[in-house]
């Protein structure tokens, strides 16, 4: 019995260390803007996340990504994998400009699907 405990508490912490790694690298620590009539959709899989700072840097899944660069790297992904959405985090002080530029890189490249993360009160 005491062999089986150990295995049991073994996998526990192993799925809480793997699950705190996976979203590790999906997060830009962003000041997201406040809204009150935002909902979450149920449904957030297969959904890229495109965070974009105050200073309009880009980041696909965590790794930074250069403007010219996302309109291909969105197109490869939507060639691969046909559902694919886009949820787009921007900083409370990104200029729209960048915002636009993003959502326009994601239309271009076959992505019609696309959120636009915000904080709930």
């Amino acid at each position: 019995m005491a062999p089986m405990i150990d295995m049991v508490f073994l996998l526990l912490v192993f799925f809480m260390c793997v699950s705190s790694l996976s979203q590790a690298g999906h997060r830009v620590p962003l000041d997201l803007p406040e809204s009150t009539a935002s909902e979450t959709p149920k449904d957030l899989s297969n959904r890229l996340i495109l965070s974009i700072q105050d200073d309009g840097s880009l980041y696909l899944t965590g790794s930074p990504i250069e403007n010219d660069a996302l309109k291909a790297r969105l197109t490869d992904l939507i060639e691969t994998y046909p559902e694919l959405k886009l949820r787009i985090r921007a900083d409370k002080g990104t200029p729209f400009v960048h915002v636009k530029a993003a959502m326009s890189a994601a239309s271009e490249a076959g992505i019609n699907d696309y959120i636009y993360g915000t904080l709930q009160d």
